[in-house]
């Protein structure tokens, strides 16, 4: 799997999580989960607060290679938001860091 420079690639924003034109970010993007295990907290806390502003507000520079992880995050947002999670809010823990949500 080759990462590519991201910054020479058209269309790029850094903004996105997920970069066209980059084969290691392709081969994320079409895994089954769409790229989500390979973020590292900080990225995923990005792709979470991106998938919700590309939906409520909308995002001009989404990548076709994030779109995928991105319409995933969205519809966990949903969900969540079902049970009193506010869009766009990573559950957290009485300590403030982001919930293991392994346990559930």
């Amino acid at each position: 799997m080759t990462h590519s420079y991201h910054e020479g690639q058209p269309g790029y924003s850094p903004a996105q999580i997920l970069h066209d034109g980059c084969l290691e970010c392709a081969e994320r993007s079409a895994s089954r989960d769409c790229g989500i295990a390979g973020l590292d907290r900080q990225n995923f806390d990005r792709a979470w607060q991106r998938a919700a502003a590309w939906h409520r507000e909308g995002v001009y520079d989404v990548s076709d290679a994030e779109r995928g992880l991105l319409s995933v995050l969205w519809s966990v947002q949903l969900q969540l938001e079902r049970i009193g999670w506010p869009i766009g809010e990573l559950p957290r823990n009485p300590g403030g860091h982001t919930a293991q949500m392994g346990g559930f």
